[in-house]
């Protein structure tokens, strides 16, 4: 009986679990809700949703909804929204959110509930809203000028940071001081940011002596996002250096220019076992008054030397557009004038250009006894457009006598430059001499001819030089025929390419009885395959043939009949890089048929070269077999008839930079043997220190060679030294003195009266340049060049100086300023809120920005500090002062940003609080039902 009332009991039991799950489902089931989204809204800081409520009772049913939402979302008028449905009634209930600044990115729920009455609910949904991620990151400089007055205080450079996005960054700080004794100095720091937060970096710096030096610098700071290091901004600090006396510096650029390199080098080499080397050169300059001198040297001394050998020594006057030189002389023109002499040059307004000068071919400055005995010239050239090098044109006469050959020679010509695009360029000269031979008595006239062109015909690159001259010209390039033509294209990633070059050098002179004739011609077409992976591939076809009557003797010709060979080649070369490991390969091989002088059959010649680089190390082999020149079969065949010429090199080097790239490292070996040079080892090392103020040097070679029983060691070895002196910005143009004097104008004249007062230690800047006063009230800029110079207004202390042009025209400019009486203006921020309404904030007062503006100008930016309070002197008049709101910290605002402002001489102005308030978690509004 027991039993069977236990089993009834269970079932029943178990029907009771069973149905009260499904009385409930059907209860919810029974309103049923989806959220959906309103299409036909969209902004940006809004979130529109549409409730979709189903009552399918048969019952009338009241209730309210609530929200659970994530942080950043709000709508208080929502919550608790009163429903009234009838039954079988669907009801649209479009509901809006505002997406607050902090809402955080990344996917979030929000939760709908409808609770009836009694607090049972009745149905929930929920939906998801993805808030896309703002990195959103500004920097900006704290101070955007600094003003350094001692040489031995650190700069502090401040700038802030503020995410304005909505994740957590980090980012890394570039700050860069431009110290030309520390050209690779970079300052970083590394944070992280809270969302909607502010960071404040400090980078401190001591200038190195030639920094500080500086009238003013700029120093750069660049921001990185981490780990992908994206810039997202970067800004600049002007640094002024302040005293009393300074100098004009002009642009920084000048400093690359080598007439501003002022260096000494000491240097004593050893060759072999006798003979000491020691040499002393330099450069440097100096500004004078009007122009600059500027001087370079080079003085060599051996042992047994009667004087000293003075080559590359000149003395250098530049005067605005003239300049003047005067000692060695070396002019690369039709024919070449080295030695000494003296030049002059000016430059015209229009960029024309004259150059005259006179040189006795003489190479040692101070020689006594070879004064014109070398031979001597003089040259005069002019020059369009002399600053444009797409365009311009030149003429040029030049004279020289040559005593070796008694002639007196004239050359007249003139070079064209022409780009017609940036494409096709031309260049194009023609000269003609007339040379007057002494002891033959007659004159001979000659030219010479020359074009260079480059550009593209479709896809095909094409560019040329072409040369001639005649037998008898006197220029660098006597009896020459030259001509090269290249041509390149690119077709599905083969780069096929060609090369034509024809030459012919006869020079004729009247002093020589045997005239030399030679040509050398080659023909190359190849192509360069699709780089497969990290290998390529090169082709090429090569056609040679040379000719000579130079070595008739060597080959035991004793006419003057020109010996001839060429030779046909197929030259192929694979390359293999592999960046990642710092390895690269090259293996060339080049094989194919010649014919030499005075035969008949055709001989093989190769060559393989194996080139193999990896990170510091270079390894090279050459194996040659067969002669690819005259010379080389010329020299073989004076070891017998029939003897193949070989070469075999090997070499090894290594590089590298150590202790921060102060120390450079360059040494090597290699190993040469052939029938010319024998069998001939050498070894080099090549080490250099390089530190702010000088550098140090050693340089060693050792080599040595045997021929038959004809054997040579030389060891070679140098030390040396480089003194880097101060850098000077060298200033062609006229020079003056600025000499500046402020006073108290208390009676506001704008006159000195007896009992006024100098201003000491007043700030004055000349255009960018600031200069503090002495005690006398004086700034003295020194060195500055003529002409127009702006004086930007400045307040100081309650004084100020209104804003001047004046004109420097002369060697001495007094200046004399009137200081007058300025109005002072000062305020203050504050916070208003309730700490237990507002949303999360920064509670900070320091580094809100103020915009003074004056007839719509900006006339400066000033900030709070830590107290949040700020103060400006300015000059009489009316301003309007303009909080910055996005200075604010985020979740603040200000209702009254602007305040209008008169100040008066010797007033202090009040400027009213600016409130700051904070936005509130919640807002009272007025609840309504649909």
């Amino acid at each position: 009986m027991r039993s069977c009332n236990f089993k009834l009991l269970s079932i029943f039991f178990f029907f009771f679990i069973l149905a009260n799950p499904l009385n409930a489902q059907q209860i919810q089931n029974a309103v049923s809700m989806e959220i959906e989204r309103d299409a036909s809204f969209q902004k940006g800081s809004l979130l529109s949703l549409v409730v979709v409520i189903k009552n399918t009772t048969p019952d009338k049913i009241n209730g309210k909804i609530n929200f659970t939402l994530p942080k950043g979302l709000r709508n208080p008028a929502a919550q608790g929204l009163e429903i009234e449905m009838l039954a079988d009634e669907t009801r649209h209930i479009p509901v809006k959110f505002i997406i607050e600044e902090e809402a955080a990115a990344g996917s979030s729920a929000i939760v709908c509930k409808l609770i009836d009455t009694s607090g049972k609910l009745l149905a929930e949904q929920s939906t998801n809203h993805v808030i896309g991620v703002n990195n959103t990151l500004i920097i900006t400089p704290l101070e955007t000028s600094i003003y350094r007055s001692s040489d031995n205080e650190p700069v502090k450079v401040k700038i802030k940071v503020s995410n304005k996005g909505n994740i957590r960054q980090n980012i890394t700080l570039v700050c860069k001081f431009p110290d030309p004794t520390n050209g690779n100095l970079f300052l970083e720091q590394n944070a992280e940011i809270a969302v909607k937060k502010d960071s404040i970096f400090t980078f401190t710096y001591l200038p190195s002596k030639q920094l500080a030096k500086q009238s003013g610098y700029s120093v750069r700071i660049s921001a990185f996002r981490n780990p992908s290091k994206e810039m997202f901004g970067n800004t600049m600090v002007e640094v002024q250096n302040i005293a009393s006396v300074q100098q004009y510096q002009g642009d920084l650029f000048i400093n690359f220019l080598d007439e501003a390199q002022n260096q000494i080098t000491s240097t004593y080499r050893r060759f072999g076992g006798g003979i000491d080397f020691y040499q002393l050169r330099g450069s440097g300059g100096i500004n004078v008054p009007s122009g600059y001198l500027f001087m370079q040297g080079n003085v060599a001394v051996t042992n047994g030397q009667e004087i000293p050998l003075i080559t590359n020594t000149n003395l250098v006057y530049r005067q605005q557009q003239n300049e003047y030189t005067i000692g060695n002389i070396n002019k690369l023109l039709e024919m070449t004038l080295v030695g000494r002499g003296a030049e002059y040059s000016h430059t015209f307004e229009k960029n024309q250009k004259v150059e005259v000068g006179f040189v006795d071919q003489n190479y040692n400055l101070i020689e006594q006894d070879g004064w014109l005995k070398n031979g001597y010239g003089f040259f005069a050239k002019g020059m369009l457009n002399s600053n444009n090098s797409s365009r311009n044109a030149s003429a040029s006469y030049l004279y020289r006598y040559d005593p070796f050959e008694k002639a007196k020679h004239s050359f007249l010509g003139t070079e064209v430059n022409y780009d017609f695009n940036p494409i096709w360029r031309l260049n194009a000269k023609v000269n003609g001499a007339m040379s007057i031979y002494e002891v033959q008595g007659f004159v001979k006239p000659s030219f010479a001819g020359e074009t260079n062109y480059s550009g593209k015909i479709k896809n095909f690159n094409i560019n040329g030089n072409y040369y001639a001259s005649s037998d008898y010209y006197p220029g660098n390039r006597r009896g020459s025929m030259q001509l090269q033509q290249n041509i390149a294209t690119n077709i599905k990633n083969h780069n096929l390419h060609a090369n034509v070059i024809f030459s012919d050098f006869s020079p004729k002179f009247y002093s020589f009885e045997t005239q030399q004739k030679s040509t050398n011609n080659r023909i190359e077409v190849g192509n360069r395959f699709p780089k497969f992976r990290d290998f390529t591939l090169n082709l090429l076809y090569q056609y040679q043939d040379e000719s000579s009557n130079s070595y008739n003797r060597l080959l035991g010709n004793s006419d003057n009949t020109a010996q001839k060979m060429f030779a046909n080649r197929i030259v192929e070369q694979f390359s293999w890089v592999n960046n990642a490991s710092r390895q690269s390969a090259v293996l060339g091989l080049e094989t194919g048929i010649v014919r030499y002088p005075m035969q008949t059959d055709n001989n093989f010649q190769m060559k393989i070269n194996a080139n193999y680089n990896y990170r510091n190390f270079n390894i090279n082999s050459t194996f040659q077999s067969g002669s690819y020149y005259l010379s080389e079969y010329a020299f073989s065949s004076i070891a017998g008839n029939g003897v193949n010429y070989e070469k075999l090199s090997l070499s090894l080097f290594y590089t590298n930079n150590f202790v921060n790239d102060k120390v450079n490292l360059n040494t090597g070996i290699s190993y040469i043997k052939d029938i010319v040079y024998g069998k001939s080892p050498s070894a080099f090392i090549n080490a250099k220190y390089n530190a702010k103020a000088f550098s140090t040097f050693f340089n060693s070679s050792w080599y040595n060679y045997s021929v038959g029983s004809l054997s040579n060691n030389t060891l070679t070895f140098e030390v040396g030294v480089t003194i880097n002196l101060q850098k000077t910005i060298l200033n062609p143009d006229q020079k003056s003195t600025i000499k500046a004097v402020l006073y108290y104008d208390t009676n506001n004249n704008n006159q000195y009266d007896p009992g006024e007062k100098y201003a000491a230690n007043y700030m004055i800047n000349i255009n960018k340049v600031a200069l503090q006063t002495n005690a006398d009230g004086m700034a003295t800029y020194k060195r500055v060049p003529y002409g127009t110079y702006f004086l930007k207004q400045f307040t100081q202390d309650g004084w100020y100086y209104d804003d001047a042009t004046f004109e420097v025209d002369r060697h001495s400019y007094r200046l004399l300023i009137p200081l007058h009486q300025s109005g002072t203006m000062q305020g203050k921020v504050s916070f208003a809120y309730n700490a237990t309404k507002v949303v999360d904030f920064q509670h900070r007062a320091s580094g809100i920005s103020f915009s003074i503006m004056k007839n719509n100008q900006l006339v400066k930016k000033v900030y709070t500090d830590d107290d949040g309070k700020y103060i400006s002197f300015l000059p009489i008049g009316d301003y309007v002062i303009t909080i910055d709101e996005k200075s604010l910290p985020a979740n603040t605002f200000c209702e009254v940003t602007s305040y209008d402002i008169a100040l008066k001489a010797g007033e202090i102005v009040v400027v009213p609080e600016f409130i700051i308030k904070v936005k509130e978690k919640k807002i009272n509004t007025k609840k309504f039902s649909n």
